[in-house]
Parts: C-alpha cells; structure tokens; sequence
C-alpha cells in the first residue's frame, strides 16, 4: 500500500504526520519503508534523531529525488508492504510521481494557516492525478495549535473538501502543541512520547486505522 502524505496549507506538520503514521504501521508488524521526498529532509531528520533515542524500533527511511520516484517506487513495491512517503510541498516531478502512485493521498492543512489554503490549485493537482490514479482516496487532515479548533475554519475546510472527488474530510483534527514537535525532535511518534497530550495520540491512532483500515 502507498501512502503520500502531502501539502494542503501549512507544511509544518505534514512530514510529522508522515513520520508518526509510518511508526504505527512499523510498531504493528508491516515491513514498511518511508521515502523522504521533502527538499528540507525532515523525515530523514526525524529517523536520525531515532536512531540516538533509545529502546526504539528503527523506521526504514530513504531520501529518494523527483526523478527517481518512479522506478524507486516499482523496485520497492517488490520488497515491501507498505511505502510511506513524505511529499514535496510543492507542486513538481516528485510530488506529482507521489501523488500518480497512491492509494491513498492525505493532504494535511494547518487550520492556523490557512491562508497558505489555494483552494483551486490545489483542486486541480488533485484532480490531475485521479485522472492518472483513479484508485487514489484522499484524506483531509486538519491540524491546528488549539485543542478546540475554530468552528469558521473548520467549515471553510470542510466546504474545500466537498469540491473534491473522492475525498473525506477526517473528523479529529490533530492537536499540535509542542509535545507534537517535541515527539518529532526526539524521533518519536506521539504515541511514545510520555508527555503528549492525550488527544493527539487518539487522533493518530485513529487515523492510521483509518488509512490502514483495508489492508
């Protein structure tokens, strides 16, 4: 199964989401690869920071280019269960490559920046690569520093998402405090990190059984 985890608006929290979905499938006994697609490297980042933590199961991480994506992707699916990968923000070879060969394409929007939100080209990269990949399913992620997330916004995703085909809108929205970063710095999951916030680690459980649900 592939799972592409990419830019709706504000990319902070995408590559955590990446990282944290690819830990829980590792944890329960996929043999999974995870593809740092991200010019900045922050999956590669992460999966360094785990190696120095203790007592941690290893994540397989690889940095893969734009041009490679494709053929990395053919040789990979000989190997492995499941491919996690850690998109390119932007719209370009490698996050159209990532986007061509999901089963399943969360776009991960930070409600706090929402003004990064370009409904209509983000609309139209969707849509082109349905057209290349109508198996694709997409799932909407809304991430947000508050723990009560703001009913306008909310509504303004949820009207963006009902314009999309073939798309859900997951209902919890991540709440991403600094224990969310802090997990990250330490190459952890939120689910291994003892200090954070009990919702964020419901919300993630929940949604890596949503995506892995049928496999």
């Amino acid at each position: 199964m592939i799972i592409t985890i990419a830019h709706g608006a504000g990319d902070c929290a995408k590559s955590i989401v990446a990282d944290n979905l690819a830990t829980l499938r590792t944890l329960s006994g996929s043999k999974l690869i995870l593809l740092d697609n991200d010019a900045r490297h922050s999956s590669l980042d992460w999966s360094r920071a785990r190696r120095r933590t203790a007592d941690c199961t290893p994540v397989t991480v690889r940095r893969v280019s734009g041009k490679g994506m494709q053929a990395e992707l053919e040789n990979l699916g000989f190997h492995y269960q499941d491919i996690v990968i850690d998109a390119e923000a932007r719209d370009c070879m490698g996050s159209r490559s990532a986007l061509q060969a999901a089963h399943v394409t969360i776009l991960v929007i930070d409600l706090d920046q929402l003004e990064q939100l370009h409904e209509h080209e983000l609309s139209m990269r969707i849509q082109l690569a349905q057209t290349d990949n109508p198996r694709m399913r997409t799932l909407v992620v809304m991430s947000c520093r508050d723990v009560q997330a703001a009913a306008d916004k909310v509504a303004r995703v949820k009207d963006f998402v009902s314009k999309l085909d073939a798309a859900e809108l997951f209902p919890y929205p991540l709440f991403c405090g600094g224990s969310f970063h802090q997990a990250y710095q330490h190459g952890l999951s939120v689910c291994e990190y003892p200090a954070a916030h009990p919702m964020t680690i419901k919300a993630m459980q929940a949604l890596s059984s949503k995506v892995f649900a049928s496999h």
